[in-house]
């Protein structure tokens, strides 16, 4: 890169107020690693191979659904998996209260004025200009369980995002799954890129909530086939059908009360039919 385009670069990402500080998200993304191992039961994904192999190639756009306080430290572990550059774009005033998670790539949204909200997100559609880049968006703008339906996809954002940097879009589903232990897996399901041409104007919005709820389908076959039959998962090395294990569980919580124990016989119960 030439000083000129150094320059330039430096540019767009103080426009598009990126405060991001290499050697705290060093130590974040680690801490998300330990939180996730310690008080999850994993977390499981599918389709990441074949996204990290697209963004070596072309910048995208990442769009996940939002589940829970967790995805943000989901986020942290899957950006880094991902092997490119991220950020995530955030509403401004909490990121003036929470400004460490600028630290570690939220780009601020402003959302006092139509104006002032479309010139933050052309800012960040900026940033998309060379392979490696990805700009993830939560586009239901809040916390929802992942089981209601409609999505209630917000589309002005993912629009100008799109409109501003046509270039291949990515949905991730997450989900939170109790598969018969005492915490839940993180289950992520990244789709197919799909291509820029194909998703542009008013398709982009349904084509998000499609591949959206196929991944979150996709989840919940896999969730009952881990179960199926009376098997019950109870160990972090048994298998969730068709994911990979990202962080595996630091193993299984102790059961050495009386609660274990009656929890024990019961599992051996069903294992012997009686």
């Amino acid at each position: 890169m030439n000083p000129a385009q150094s320059a330039g670069d430096r540019a767009a990402l103080a426009r598009a107020g990126d405060t991001r500080w290499p050697g705290f998200l060093d130590q974040a993304r680690r801490y998300s690693r330990q939180r996730v191992a310690l008080s999850l039961d994993g977390l499981w994904v599918a389709g990441l191979d074949e996204v990290r192999t697209a963004l070596a190639d072309r910048p995208l756009l990442v769009a996940p659904n939002h589940v829970a306080w967790w995805d943000t430290l989901l986020l942290l572990v899957l950006d880094e998996a991902l092997g490119g550059v991220g950020w995530a774009v955030m509403d401004a005033d909490n990121l003036r209260v929470l400004p460490f998670l600028g630290w570690v790539g939220a780009l601020p949204l402003d959302r006092r004025s139509p104006e002032r909200s479309r010139e933050c997100l052309e800012a960040s559609a900026a940033l998309l200009d060379r392979p490696g880049r990805a700009v993830w968006m939560f586009p239901q703008g809040r916390q929802r369980p992942a089981h209601l339906r409609p999505l209630d996809l917000k589309p002005h954002g993912l629009h100008i995002l799109h409109g501003c940097s046509p270039v291949d879009v990515v949905a991730v589903s997450i989900n939170y799954v109790f598969l018969e232990r005492n915490r839940p897996a993180a289950v992520v399901r990244f789709s197919a890129p799909m291509p820029a041409a194909t998703v542009a104007g008013d398709h982009l919005v349904p084509a998000v909530e499609n591949a959206l709820l196929d991944g979150l389908a996709e989840i919940d076959a896999a969730a009952m086939a881990a179960t199926d039959g009376g098997r019950a998962r109870t160990h972090p090395r048994d298998p969730l059908p068709g994911f990979t294990p990202l962080v595996r569980p630091l193993g299984p919580l102790p059961q050495n009360g009386i609660g274990g124990r009656l929890l024990r016989a019961y599992q051996r119960r069903r294992r012997h039919g009686s």
